[in-house]
């Protein structure tokens, strides 16, 4: 989809490390913002629903700080493992080629 801006980037003198920083920054970036807003979801679904189970193994349930950094982790490792590949394509695209795609 950016191939054309990547291609900009490298015709600028863009390092290939630079390029794949940039796209696994995205990566993680994503990642991390999708599993916040799902995680505060989850909690405000639990504040709600949470009072009216009694019983179970789901009785008062709860999220603790240990849980929010152990989902944090997981999310960077998934958004760093998701970018990889598409940060490595994008750091071999040649300059000409990037910008001569249609």
């Amino acid at each position: 989809e950016r191939t054309k801006e990547i291609g900009v980037r490298k015709a600028l003198g863009a390092e290939p490390w630079s390029i794949i920083k940039l796209v696994l920054f995205e990566s993680v970036f994503i990642t991390a913002l999708s599993g916040f807003i799902g995680l505060g979801i989850a909690t405000g679904l639990l504040a709600a629903i949470g009072p009216s189970i009694k019983t179970g193994a789901f009785a008062n349930p709860s999220v603790s700080m240990s849980m929010v950094v152990t989902a944090t982790v997981i999310l960077v490792v998934a958004g760093v493992l998701a970018g990889l590949i598409p940060a490595m394509k994008a750091a071999k695209v040649k300059p000409i080629v990037a910008l001569t795609d249609k």
